[in-house]
């Protein structure tokens, strides 16, 4: 058994780093929430249920209302009517619908009182598809309820093709078949999101080298796997302050080519293994992470990756604290290590499947 102190990095100090990393790739501009903030023209005029508005593009702002009187009942309709860059604003109710994005814009869930925004997507249909025609589409959803019913033929609930898009403050709830949510290409953010009972609850496979995603704050759980890093990846993926916990798989899989920085999570009572680096890990960064109580390994490596894992707390798992079967080693240091069932357990035994 290996038994290092290490000292103990808040999760602030993590968001801190992962935080550091999205600026500096950001556009420095003003933001509201992630999103530019566009004024409505000097010649506007407002109504009862929309904004301020564009003769030339549509509204800026329109009110959606699944219960109200006005004249929008449909997300997907005030989507389409909205200005590139304008803002949706929706009522709290149920929403029977599978949104697609192509532009720009902002959706808004009620924060006043009510069940909140539901939407729930119809059979074998994503909840949203975020595939806008020019590649510097933004979009920003923030606290909305999305929910698959059975799906075995679409993607995933929210699956993002291109663009820059983030989503937070959100509830996502998969199919089990099929990902809750699905990157495959864009820049993305996932901040403060409930991602659960998906076969991932994130599957990240952007194939560019330039894409990238930044999973922050979120809880996933009760997934097959929490988090998917695919093995065609090539991506800069930073996965931290998270809670990544009682999926029915691993917490973390990275398979992908690209860079994985897991700081300062919380991966706990996975049925498998806490983090597992696979075969094409070659850049992974473990740091700061609490890594405890999983029915695996807590990190486990079947192949030679390169790397760096260090001043992780990885306690209680039932199989070996650190696991690595052959091929190159990652910088392993500085971590603490304590009550891993497998820790005092010879490679012998191990394979006979007694420890």
């Amino acid at each position: 058994m290996k038994r290092v102190m290490s000292k103990y990095v808040a999760p602030a100090a993590a968001m801190a780093i992962a935080g550091g990393l999205m600026l500096a790739s950001a556009a420095q501009a003003q933001s509201l929430g992630g999103f530019p903030i566009r004024e409505p023209g000097a010649g506007a005029s407002s109504s009862g249920t929309q904004g301020a508005t564009s003769s030339k593009d549509g509204p800026l702002q329109i009110i959606v209302d699944a219960n109200g009187p006005g004249p929008y009942k449909s997300i997907s309709k005030a989507v389409r009517d909205v200005a590139e860059g304008g803002v949706v604003y929706v009522m709290h109710g149920v929403y029977n619908e599978s949104l697609t994005l192509e532009k720009s814009v902002f959706i808004q869930g009620d924060r006043g009182p009510g069940s909140g925004v539901e939407i729930n997507a119809p059979m074998n249909s994503t909840c949203m598809t975020f595939s806008p025609k020019t590649p510097t589409a933004h979009a920003v959803v923030a606290n909305v309820q999305f929910a698959s019913k059975i799906n075995s033929s679409a993607d995933a609930c929210v699956d993002v093709r291109q663009g820059v898009f983030t989503l937070k403050e959100s509830d996502v709830l998969g199919s089990g078949v099929r990902p809750a949510v699905k990157i495959s290409g864009g820049t993305v953010m996932l901040e403060k999101n409930r991602i659960s009972a998906g076969s991932e609850g994130v599957f990240v496979a952007q194939a560019h080298s330039l894409s990238q995603s930044f999973i922050i704050d979120n809880k996933i759980l009760q997934n097959k796997v929490g988090v998917d890093i695919a093995s065609g990846s090539r991506a800069d993926i930073v996965v931290a302050g998270n809670e990544i916990f009682d999926n029915l798989d691993s917490g973390v899989k990275s398979s992908g080519y690209g860079s994985a920085k897991l700081i300062g999570n919380k991966i706990r009572n996975n049925k498998g293994s806490g983090v597992i680096l696979d075969k094409y890990a070659k850049l992974s960064l473990v740091r700061y992470n609490e890594i405890a109580e999983n029915n695996g390994d807590g990190v486990a490596i079947p192949f030679g990756v390169n790397g760096v894992i260090e001043d992780n707390d990885i306690v209680g798992n039932h199989g070996l604290g650190i696991f690595v079967r052959e091929g190159l080693e990652p910088k392993i240091i500085n971590n603490f290590m304590q009550s891993n069932g497998g820790d005092n357990c010879s490679k012998k035994d191990r394979k006979r499947g007694r420890c």
